[in-house]
């Protein structure tokens, strides 16, 4: 059965009939015969709508098979509402059958269909405002989780695949969303969505909400269920001076935001990009940002002629923590002993150093991309973090100097 509440309020705000067919998944007759009733009844604005009761609907829009709510079983609509009151809630559809096995009181008299009894219920808790809705905090939580679904990378000379893991971010006062393509989700990949996710934003959020993944949090002990989140990812979140608050296990409710931007990511994202080839993950997460880009844009948002990005752009984007001087970056120490030939090995790449230090212990310290060899606690080369395994480096791709650095 056609919303028709929805589609009145949708011609009050003046939508075309095309896009009232995809917001309320109705046909254009439907809209055809909101639009009449509408122009009857001088429905010209959206309170106008709003004040219509169900039985003025009923009235409006009945098809002529029924008379009113006198041919039907009444619903003991309270009785509802107190039976979905509390944690052992039973479905709507256990109290339908319920509802079924009231008898008759005569004969002609019908009991309502699943859908109607449905809206009959929703439109008593909207009428007597019987919702508690959460109230987010402008810039106070950010949510993340990784999308179940995943995109993949095709080889394009042996066209075997690889997957694509898609980290999900988004802001729950505003409903701004970001995206991001890992090839794996181990820690460092993790932190670095989260990273992007920020200078996406533009800030950071005073509490970042993660699920009870191994990457965010461990489990205190076997017998209590609160998590801790790792040390790694906690120094990360400091740099950025916030912190994470994991949910528990079996919770999905406490980061329902991220979990409704998932499907919104996964439906209109990776399933929109589904038909594509890619062959490198840069190529993958630029078609992402742009489809990622398209939602927040697209209005309406909330029922309001506004998008995602208008809702952080004036109400919550001043409320986010500004970020660091400098981004975050993994920072890795290591001990390596320099060989005759004054090279030192690092996951099977070669590096050089001065000849004097040859036999000695250094410390290597990687900062993203480069590669620092300590002595004394001066840094005696610099390189650029090899790729390609077991491959050397040659002398002059390394720069020899000394600096006085404090290292712990």
């Amino acid at each position: 059965m056609a919303d028709y509440r929805l589609i009145l309020s949708l011609l009050a705000q003046d939508y075309s009939y095309r896009e009232i067919e995809a917001m309320a998944h109705c046909s254009h007759r439907a809209i055809a015969k909101a639009r009449s009733v509408a122009d009857t009844r001088r429905l010209s604005t959206k309170v106008d709508v709003e004040a219509l009761s169900a039985d003025d609907l009923d009235e409006l829009f009945t098809d002529g098979r029924k008379s009113g709510d006198t041919d039907f079983v009444p619903i003991d609509v309270d009785a509802v509402v107190r039976a979905r009151i509390g944690r052992k809630k039973p479905p709507l559809k256990v109290l339908w059958a319920r509802y079924l096995n009231i008898p008759a009181p005569t004969p002609s008299t019908r009991h309502y269909r699943y859908e109607r009894f449905c809206q009959i219920i929703a439109e008593h808790v909207r009428t007597h405002d019987l919702t508690s809705p959460i109230t987010h905090i402008p810039g106070h939580t950010m949510q993340v989780d990784w999308a179940g679904t995943p995109m993949w990378l095709t080889d394009p000379i042996t066209r075997t695949t690889t997957k694509v893991s898609i980290f999900v971010a988004t802001l729950p006062y505003s409903g701004m969303i970001f995206a991001y393509g890992c090839l794996d989700e181990k820690q460092a990949a993790w932190c670095d969505a989260h990273r992007r996710a920020f200078e996406y934003f533009g800030g950071v959020a005073q509490v970042i909400i993660p699920d009870n993944a191994s990457t965010a949090s461990n489990q205190i002990s076997h017998y209590d269920k609160t998590r801790d989140v790792n040390q790694s990812y906690a120094v990360f979140l400091e740099h950025y001076t916030t912190a994470a608050v994991p949910t528990r296990a079996y919770k999905p409710k406490e980061k329902a935001n991220v979990e409704s931007g998932v499907k919104v990511v996964t439906n209109w994202v990776i399933h929109y990009l589904g038909d594509r080839t890619f062959v490198d993950v840069d190529d993958i997460n630029e078609a992402i940002i742009e489809r990622v880009d398209w939602i927040n844009d697209r209005t309406p948002f909330r029922g309001h002629k506004r998008s995602r990005r208008d809702w952080f752009a004036q109400d919550e984007a001043a409320d986010l923590i500004d970020l660091p001087d400098h981004p975050w970056q993994e920072v890795t120490w290591k001990k390596a002993k320099v060989s005759r030939d004054w090279h030192l090995q690092i996951a099977t790449i070669k590096y050089s150093v001065p000849a004097s230090h040859a036999g000695t212990i250094v410390d290597v310290r990687i900062v993203g991309t480069h590669l620092d060899v300590l002595a004394g606690g001066d840094v005696i080369a610099t390189h650029r973090l090899g790729t390609k395994k077991h491959s050397g480096l040659m002398q002059g791709e390394v720069t020899i100097g000394v600096s006085r650095c404090e290292c712990r």
